[in-house]
């Protein structure tokens, strides 16, 4: 599937536009119509990221780093991780160096930091779909089916993601007054221990 350059860029520009004030309005929406929202009882809307990006920040902001990562803290030894960082890439690149075809190459550390930086607020199920999905499509599609996925790989793409925001909209509308079941899984506010800051298991002091 090939698509003009200059066409591409252009939708993308005017989609991420549009989407920026329709996020922005919806935010708002959310904002003056629900009770309680982004804290513990409006669940299910507790804004798990949004919460993440507000921890950051009074880290970052009001705590300051100094306290947070100096060498008095126990959470100095995460600095040590830019250097991890900044070293991981250069083995991989090595052995693709030397071995052009070996399946090292596919391997993105940045790409892996960025999807382990999520790991805060995303649930566990979203890394095995993640997993699933890139090992069908970008794996064994792509290496059986190599000229399917050259032709419909990007349209795929395009499809899911609109489909599930499609699927969004209509599921919102159409559970709007219907009342949800019973059960474990809807009521507790995601992981219960986890929410408190609690252990299963006795701490010893």
């Amino acid at each position: 599937m090939k698509i003009p350059p200059r066409d591409l860029f252009i939708a993308q520009l005017v989609g991420t536009i549009i989407a920026a004030f329709v996020q922005l309005g919806v935010a708002f929406w959310l904002m003056d119509t629900v009770a309680n929202i982004c804290t513990p009882e409006g669940f299910p809307f507790t804004c798990i990221q949004a919460n993440t990006f507000f921890s950051a920040s009074v880290i970052w902001g009001l705590v300051g780093p100094e306290r947070m990562f100096g060498t008095s803290s126990p959470y100095h030894p995460i600095l040590y991780l830019f250097i991890l960082g900044a070293l991981l890439p250069v083995p991989f690149w090595l052995w693709k160096q030397k071995f052009p075809t070996s399946w090292i190459r596919h391997v993105h550390t940045p790409l892996l930091f960025i999807a382990s930086g999520f790991m805060p607020p995303a649930p566990s199920h979203v890394y095995t779909n993640w997993f699933i999905g890139c090992f069908f499509f970008n794996y064994l599609w792509h290496k059986y089916r190599n000229a399917q996925w050259n032709r419909y790989a990007f349209a795929l793409s395009a499809g899911l993601d609109s489909g599930l925001a499609i699927s969004g909209i209509v599921t919102y509308f159409a559970f709007m007054n219907v009342k949800m079941p019973d059960w474990w899984g809807y009521n507790t506010h995601h992981c219960p221990l986890a929410a408190h800051g609690m252990s299963s298991y006795e701490q010893p002091v």
